[in-house]
């Protein structure tokens, strides 16, 4: 392969594009960080490159479509570049990607650790032709099986507020429609000494906020439980926070999804007590219906879900609750939706995330009799949707006129610039550029199609 040089460096240049959730996005930045210490430009998509990384997500058949196409999309745009897909769909369908004309490498997630191993492998490519695939065959793991990888880690975000942090991966819950489990592996923890170091990394690159992510937040520590703490017992989420909260530099710490199954019973006293934690908690419900939650195998019902959120309001009383809910699970009666829909009325979420159930191929529901019709899992969806809408105009209205702090970003609505409250509620104020990343109080003056509006404190 010969590299296409630009006038302005003799560097190698690589795009890295990302779909899915925020575990995949920690996975691309430390792909991202591995690129440029083996010598790589990283350059915006839109510009040519020399590889092309997609990191890919499965959870949905509309998922899949959507890999392939933006796959055929940059092979396209960038027909002399070596195409490297890796992420979930290339773990659960590795021999149809490989069949699209134009991808060089298809590899896993526990090989996202190898990728120095690829890109060295590339760099001894030069007189080689681009087309077809390369002659390196990724070790091939029995995902199901086996724990997680951390061999990468992440030292410079490329993000000026925000950091990322992958403190576990994996799940070994089984959900019956989910196919995360079958193509993260199991249930694996980081040690808490790795997710510390990584975090002072991240506050000396002048990121302000840390974001805790993983596949199964709420298990963490089940593996660990020799981890050496000042406290007994198993060690979890809330000895994380505990950790890393003296970092210098790190002003907010928050986290991503985490599933109300195993919710540390120590997590929001522990969160109460240290000021840089954040009052949002995202707790996928996915259905609001005891029936449908128990063929699910959710292992909870609606009244334990109830009584979490009633308890983290009792110790955050401007919580912002949000979630994730499926519509048209196979077996879902117009009773079990309409259970459903009166619940996530009841709960009162900040924002309500909406899917369809899609069957994907190995998981048991999609052997369920009863799989619903698409029109009716549309008509479900479109009614769900507009309850969430309802649900989040709701507590942003309840929001204006109080007080809160905001983190500054480099984006913009309008004129002005944007950023999140502590509860992660997407606020524009007019403040100059240099703002930007700092955490600024403000007073809530109104909503305009669900963004806050608000002034800064004199």
């Amino acid at each position: 392969m010969s590299w296409q040089q630009s006038d302005k460096t003799e560097l190698p240049t690589a795009v890295v594009l990302t779909f899915g959730c925020k575990v995949n996005q920690y996975d691309s930045n430390a792909m991202r960080s591995t690129m440029v210490r083996n010598g790589y430009q990283i350059v915006p998509e839109t510009e040519p490159a020399d590889v092309c990384l997609i990191n890919t997500c499965t959870v949905t058949n509309i998922a899949d479509q959507k890999a392939r196409k933006i796959i055929r999309r940059v092979v396209k745009r960038n027909p002399e570049a070596k195409v490297l897909v890796t992420g979930c769909y290339a773990e659960s369908d590795r021999q149809q990607i490989e069949q699209i004309e134009g991808v060089s490498l298809v590899f896993g997630n526990r090989e996202k650790a190898d990728l120095d191993q690829y890109l060295e492998y590339l760099s001894l490519q030069t007189h080689q032709p681009t087309s077809g695939l390369l002659q390196i065959t990724p070790v091939q793991h029995d995902a199901i099986r086996e724990h997680a990888n951390f061999g990468l880690s992440v030292s410079d975000t490329g993000d000026r507020t925000r950091g990322i942090i992958k403190v576990q991966d994996g799940c070994s819950a089984f959900c019956t429609y989910c196919i995360i489990p079958y193509v993260r592996g199991r249930m694996t923890s980081r040690p808490i000494s790795e997710i510390v170091t990584e975090v002072e990394e991240i506050a000396a690159s002048g990121a302000k906020e840390i974001v805790i992510t993983g596949v199964h937040l709420g298990s963490y520590g089940i593996d660990r439980q020799n981890e050496q703490l000042p406290k007994d017992g198993r060690v979890s989420i809330a000895d994380i926070l505990e950790q890393i909260h003296p970092v210098d530099g790190i002003e907010r710490i928050r986290l991503s999804s985490i599933e109300p199954m195993n919710f540390p019973e120590d997590l929001a006293p522990t969160m109460a007590e240290l000021p840089k934690c954040m009052p949002h908690f995202h707790l996928p419900l996915q259905a609001g219906s005891d029936r449908t939650l128990k063929r699910m195998r959710r292992r909870y019902t609606t009244d334990e879900f109830s009584k979490l959120t009633e308890h983290l309001r009792s110790v955050f009383p401007d919580a912002g609750l949000t979630t994730d809910i499926m519509v048209g699970f196979p077996g879902e009666t117009d009773r079990d939706f309409e259970d459903s829909l009166r619940f996530v009325e009841q709960i009162g979420f900040s924002q309500l995330h909406v899917f369809r159930y899609s069957p994907r191929r190995g998981t048991p529901a999609a052997e369920y009799p009863d799989q619903l019709a698409p029109h009716i899992s549309a008509d479900r969806s479109q009614r769900m949707i507009v309850s969430g809408q309802r649900s989040s105009q709701t507590f942003r209205q309840q929001m204006v006129g109080k007080e809160a702090k905001v983190l500054i970003e480099d984006l913009r609505h309008g004129d002005l610039l944007m950023g999140s409250t502590g509860n992660y509620l997407r606020t524009a104020i007019d403040v100059p550029d240099s703002q930007i990343n700092q955490v600024i109080p403000v007073t809530l003056t109104g909503v305009e199609n669900g963004i806050m509006l608000a002034i800064p404190q004199s």
